[in-house]
């Protein structure tokens, strides 16, 4: 019990120190020291958080060394917290930039995150396969080339040597003289310059492998340098334009039933003039209450808009994926297709006929022959790619960012509300401007409305003939009661 008492007394205690922040922050009511101190602090923390951000887009995004990055930083924070000290506007607006920016940067992350998963895994599993395909056909090249200079030369001169010797068997014990013979063969095939292509081969490989990692690389870096510049310069330009538009224009963005506009109803409702609250049902719809949790049409554009970047690397991941698994796919059908291949036959057959011939007469006959075929296998098992698939690897931290990506979509629609609270808390009296013109709309549409009701009813009632000839027209009731 006593435990429970000491929560409530610190959640109490911490709720009234933000209420105290809070108001001083919105306000420039500040009337002592402690104030005074505290709304310093308050401002100093908030430039200290967007000075963190500059410094890690600075440091990440744009390389620069400490020696740069750093001061800036500081020269930045040390500039920004006494100008929002004494400007109302700049603190709304540093703290719209704040909300924007926190939603905006982790998106980023996010995606950044998921981007360099893929090319991490993905893309780069890609290349790999298809250097390991690329391999594979320059081995099975040189391995062809071995065969060439042994298995069919070296049948070749077998066969050579065979006739040789059937040759040199004919002249033996010849009466008339003798025979010598010797073969000595040497075989020579000329492969130099199918070398030198093969080398070259190589180096193309390696040279374009070595170009296609060098451009994603700096493709990556670019896309990290620009996105972050280019979408925190139109996060300030979109900021600054809806300040600009929630002071001098009334219409813009007005449909929130704030407690602003509450407080003028019931201020309304207390003078004996007419309010408007409870809204009706199509009023509901069109009007949002603030807070609301149940997302309205407007904020589901909202989602929509925010999702948009999210949908796009999504389909774009997919593509990376798909091709990679698609790749691997392929190098596995062809690997098994090449192994499944029979070896090739070669047939090298010769056959030599001998004849005795008396007085121009055969007399014997006699056939000889030899086989030299060979076989030649069409793709080197050694040789054959083998490809590896890195998808679990990549969909476990996609899978993760997904997740955190939804959950933010589902904040991002309430981030307009978000919006035009803080900003009726920074301009009260522009709030009480807006909360009277939405008032003085919503009484102008229902007394519309009602008169064309009215108008309806009375054409209604112009086109009946009753109305005109009551008596010719006149509908006969039947009394009941004094039946």
């Amino acid at each position: 019990m006593m435990i429970q008492t000491i929560f409530y007394q610190l959640a109490e205690k911490l709720r009234w120190v933000w209420s105290k922040i809070y108001g001083l922050y919105t306000t420039n009511t500040t009337k002592s020291w402690k104030e005074t101190h505290l709304l310093l602090l308050t401002c100093f923390t908030t430039s200290l958080i967007l000075s963190t951000f500059l410094f890690i887009i600075l440091h990440f995004s744009f390389k620069c060394v400490q020696e740069v990055s750093v001061p800036l930083t500081c020269v930045f924070c040390i500039s920004l917290t006494p100008a929002m000290y004494f400007s109302e506007r700049i603190r709304c607006f540093g703290a719209l930039v704040l909300i924007s920016m926190g939603m905006k940067q982790v998106k980023g992350l996010l995606l950044t995150l998921g981007t360099s998963s893929v090319i991490f895994f993905n893309i780069q599993n890609t290349l790999q396969n298809m250097r390991l395909l690329a391999k594979g056909l320059l081995c099975n090249l040189e391995e062809k080339l071995l065969d060439i200079n042994t298995e069919p030369l070296g049948n070749y001169i077998k066969m050579l040597r065979w006739v040789g010797n059937q040759l040199k068997s004919c002249f033996i014990n010849f009466p008339l003289g003798t025979y010598h013979a010797d073969f000595t063969l040497k075989a020579k095939v000329d492969s130099e310059l199918f070398k030198v292509h093969l080398s070259e081969a190589e180096q193309a490989l390696n040279q374009t492998a070595q170009s296609v990692l060098a451009l994603t690389n700096a493709l990556s870096s670019i896309g990290k340098i620009l996105s972050p510049t280019l979408g925190l310069l139109f996060l300030v330009l979109l900021t600054a334009l809806y300040l600009k538009r929630f002071n001098l224009d009334e219409k813009y963005n007005n449909i929130y039933i704030t407690k602003t506009f509450r407080s003028f109803d019931e201020q309304q409702r207390e003078n004996g003039k007419p309010c408007v609250l409870p809204l009706n049902k199509s009023e509901s719809e069109h009007y949002i209450v603030t807070p609301s949790i149940r997302p309205t049409g407007r904020q589901w554009k909202a989602m929509l808009k925010f999702s948009i970047p999210i949908f796009t690397h999504c389909l774009t991941w997919l593509v990376f994926i798909s091709l990679d698994g698609l790749i691997y796919w392929l190098i596995v059908v062809l690997s098994k297709r090449l192994g499944e291949l029979e070896p090739l036959r070669v047939p090298v057959g010769i056959k030599l006929q001998e004849a005795t011939l008396f007085l121009g007469l055969p007399v014997a006959e006699n056939a000889k022959g030899g086989n030299f075929s060979y076989t030649v296998s069409l793709f080197e098992k050694k040789c054959l790619p083998e490809p590896e698939l890195w998808l679990y690897q990549s969909l476990v931290p996609l899978s993760v960012v997904l997740a955190f990506l939804v959950v933010l979509i589902l904040l991002s629609s309430q981030m307009v509300q978000l919006r035009v609270v803080l900003s009726e808390q920074f301009f009260p009296d522009v709030a009480k401007k807006r909360a009277a013109y939405l008032h003085e709309k919503i009484l102008r549409k229902r007394c519309k409305t009602e008169a064309e009701k009215h108008e309806g009813d009375l054409k209604t009632l112009a086109i009946q003939p009753s109305f005109w000839c009551p008596l010719l027209f006149h509908k006969h009731r039947t009394n009941l009661d004094a039946v």
